[in-house]
């Protein structure tokens, strides 16, 4: 009896494009350029937002606008240079832009930017000038047809003000007044917010009928998750869906744009601070090996299966301690995740596959290619122990014959070629070890 079945003949639809990322690829004043990996893993949506953090220089309001008495018509008033040089490396990887309007966390003892804007109307006008500099080459701008605009970042943060010093109510007001005038301005883009920190039923639930009572746009709805249990994950997807559909808000898009794995461990007791050097360490290197790599194509994956739109883990950038890179911009396992999901999106077309009921911590997803001549299997094993298990192919064309490869990524690999072997016509099912904390691509062509 087989543990995966994988069915080529039943179409599952297409895979999603879920891998994007925050933030460019360019950091530490351009001395590190990992733009080559955003190519190589193919990258399909990256958020802008805590940009160059702790220093961010560009993307910001203040850092676009730095005078906010001056007059928002006039192209004077904005300092464009840093945020072009760095949009201009993002759009060079191929990625699309989720641009976050607004400012950075703030983790400070004072706070200096995360206040509402003490003239909200102005406020909006100031980010339809940045989207008529990158849309409409106002102010020797430029053409990107950046689609989405999230208006601010997690105003229901409880972390003493960090992102949100002001009420609830003036949030709602901020959103309501900014959303409405773009869409004004050009119906054609997508607005959205309000990057929940986490599924709060009462903040949400009572912004979401603010936007229903007064008729406010909402084309997107942007949400975070970290989390030890991918299970966690992809309960939010299905209570943010369901919170939206509850409003009415039935086509506005659900988009998970910050995720990543923060582990179940009882020694980390807290993280920063005094005398919590150690956990911190201990935390993000967990995060970065191949028990985070695990869960992250787990999550990529398992999303495949929900009511979600877009994604974006945080971070990408090589200065985040959340990364996928290291200060110095080498990729660490958690990026061979991302890449080996892109190996498997290179074949669009998902096919049914199904795993044994007796088989907890497992999760697999398959496609093909657009000529059908190309399959690729990705199976992360992110919480069951290790042992062989069968594969079954089901409906390959029997009389073909295969070059199976089989690419690891692990403790000791890093998504690395370990097999190629022939597969002569009618082999119906495959074995492979496959332990805990790994992932496994098998790409399957005819020859």
């Amino acid at each position: 009896m087989a543990d995966i079945h994988i069915d080529f003949r039943n179409s599952a639809g297409r895979i999603k494009p879920l891998h994007g990322v925050n933030n460019g690829p360019v950091c530490y004043g351009s001395l590190v350029d990992v733009t080559h990996y955003y190519k190589e893993s193919g990258i399909p949506y990256v958020r802008l937002h805590d940009t160059n953090w702790p220093h961010p220089r560009e993307v910001d309001i203040y850092t676009i606008f730095p005078d906010f008495d001056k007059e928002p018509d006039n192209p004077a008033s904005y300092d464009f240079s840093r945020t072009d040089a760095y949009i201009k490396s993002v759009i060079d990887t191929g990625a699309e832009i989720i641009y976050r309007l607004g400012v950075s966390i703030e983790h400070t003892e004072k706070k200096y930017y995360t206040h509402p804007p003490k003239d909200m109307e102005k406020w909006a006008k100031i980010c339809i000038g940045i989207i008529k500099h990158y849309n409409q080459g106002w102010a020797n701008g430029f053409y990107y047809g950046i689609k989405y605009w999230e208006i601010w970042n997690e105003p229901d943060n409880p972390d003493s003000h960090s992102m949100w010093s002001g009420t609830p109510e003036q949030y709602f007001e901020l959103y309501r007044i900014a959303a409405t005038r773009i869409k004004e301005f050009d119906s054609s883009l997508k607005v959205g917010g309000f990057a929940a920190t986490m599924i709060n039923p009462a903040f949400t639930g009572r912004f979401l009928e603010y936007c229903q009572k007064y008729h406010i746009p909402l084309d997107f709805f942007s949400w975070h998750t970290y989390a030890y249990n991918p299970v966690q994950i992809i309960n939010n997807a299905v209570n943010v869906r369901n919170l939206l559909d509850q409003y009415g808000f039935e086509s506005t898009e659900s988009h998970l744009n910050e995720w990543n794995y923060t582990c179940n461990d009882p020694e980390i007791k807290a993280v920063f601070g005094e005398g919590n050097q150690f956990y911190t360490q201990r935390l993000y290197e967990r995060m970065k090996s191949e028990e985070g790599a695990s869960f992250d194509a787990a999550i990529l994956i398992l999303l495949q299966d929900c009511p979600v739109d877009i994604v974006n883990f945080y971070d990408a950038a090589p200065t985040s301690y959340w990364s996928l890179f290291n200060i110095y911009g080498v990729p660490q396992k958690n990026y061979h995740a991302f890449y080996a999901f892109n190996e498997l999106y290179k074949h669009p077309k998902r096919v049914k596959a199904e795993l044994s009921s007796q088989i907890y911590g497992l999760c697999c997803c398959a496609g093909l290619n657009e000529n059908g001549n190309e399959a690729a299997i990705l199976i992360s094993n992110f919480d069951a122990e290790c042992y062989e298990h069968t594969i079954s192919l089901d409906f390959l064309p029997e009389k073909e014959t295969y070059l199976c490869e089989t690419y690891m990524l692990d403790k000791e690999r890093d998504f690395e070629l370990v097999c190629s072997e022939k597969m002569e016509p009618g082999i119906e099912s495959i074995r492979k070890d496959i332990a805990k904390y790994s992932v496994m691509l098998l790409k399957l062509r005819s020859i």
